[in-house]
């Protein structure tokens, strides 16, 4: 228990100041104003995700906890899984059998689904094995890496503790009449030899009022992926073909450009968010140099895919959307 300060006045009387009271009233002031829209828009509750919040080891549970998503409610929110919506994890190449390939660099991405909410919200962590409930220590596992900087940011506990990956200020927003969303991410699988990871998610279905109340539903998984040591895929070089799909949306039609820098049998692939084949467009050896096609895809449903190029030991995945 803190003791009271003893400040003396200038009549020689003892005055008692008690700072702990002081300090307490003004983290109660942050809290107030952290569920007020103060910004026209988005008040600080909705600023982003938060660390700590994604039900790992050591953390106080996830955005259903008091504080977060279930705080105005009774008892503390609506149970994670329990609400109408769904939220579904999907990775290219595809973690076939929660399995994943050791140097690896998956395109993730979560898809989150629920009628009637305006906005949706995400976090994800994928740590060791250990069981370590130290958040303050960095047991990720592999990186997480921003691939759309509008949608999503990284976060460290007190910046230097376990990473996650979470939704940003202006990310969340589904196109007018959609009911989900879709955040995509990248994870540089940790090299061969780390063996079982944890993958951590939690997402949540919003009225976007700015009050964490009983309206908002929580989705969480907790996926073990363990380590395929008989498959092999070629390493990865995020960029280096310099590729391009467009228009995005799609109005019917994509164009597919890309630079080899070594001539290679080259493929062009359409993946769907599972991460299942749709379509193979190019199979074939290919010269040093630009390349660049467009393709017909106006025969196919509505939704949002990933068009990955492979060519030798380069690889390269790119999001599209087609209406």
């Amino acid at each position: 228990m803190s003791r009271p300060i003893l400040l003396k006045t200038t009549n020689m009387k003892t005055r008692r100041i008690l700072f702990p009271i002081t300090l307490s009233l003004t983290a109660a002031a942050i809290i107030i104003l952290s569920a007020f829209n103060v910004n026209g828009h988005k008040g600080f509750h909705n600023l982003g995700g938060i660390a700590n919040s994604y039900g790992s080891p050591g953390e106080p549970g996830t955005c259903s906890r008091p504080t977060c998503h279930g705080a105005g409610a009774t008892p503390a929110g609506i149970a994670d899984n329990a609400g109408p919506g769904t939220m579904i994890l999907s990775a290219v190449p595809a973690l076939t059998g929660n399995q994943y390939v050791g140097g690896t660099t998956y395109a993730m991405s979560v898809t989150l689904s629920q009628a009637n909410k305006l906005r949706f919200g995400f976090g994800c962590e994928i740590i060791d094995n250990t069981g370590n409930t130290n958040t303050y220590v960095n047991n990720s596992a592999g990186k997480l890496v921003v691939t759309d900087p509008t949608d999503t940011r990284i976060t460290q506990v007190f910046a230097a503790g376990r990473q996650c990956i979470c939704h940003d200020t202006l990310g969340g927003y589904p196109t007018k009449g959609s009911h989900s969303y879709t955040y995509t991410f990248n994870w540089m699988a940790p090299a061969k030899g780390f063996g079982t990871v944890n993958v951590y998610l939690c997402g949540n279905a919003v009225n976007d009022d700015n009050l964490a109340d009983s309206g908002d539903y929580v989705y969480s998984q907790h996926i073990v992926l363990t380590e395929n040591t008989t498959t092999s895929i070629a390493g990865l070089n995020e960029g280096s073909l310099k590729l391009d799909v467009y228009p995005s949306p799609s109005d019917g039609r994509l164009t597919v450009s890309f630079t080899l820098p070594d001539a290679a049998n080259a493929s062009v692939s359409l993946y769907s968010m599972s991460g299942q084949l749709v379509r193979n467009f190019e199979n074939t050896q290919m010269n040093a140099g630009e390349f660049s096609k467009t393709y017909n895809v106006n025969d196919l449903a509505k939704g949002m895919y990933f068009m990955k190029v492979n060519a030798g030991d380069f690889s390269e995945t790119h999001k599209v959307i087609i209406e």
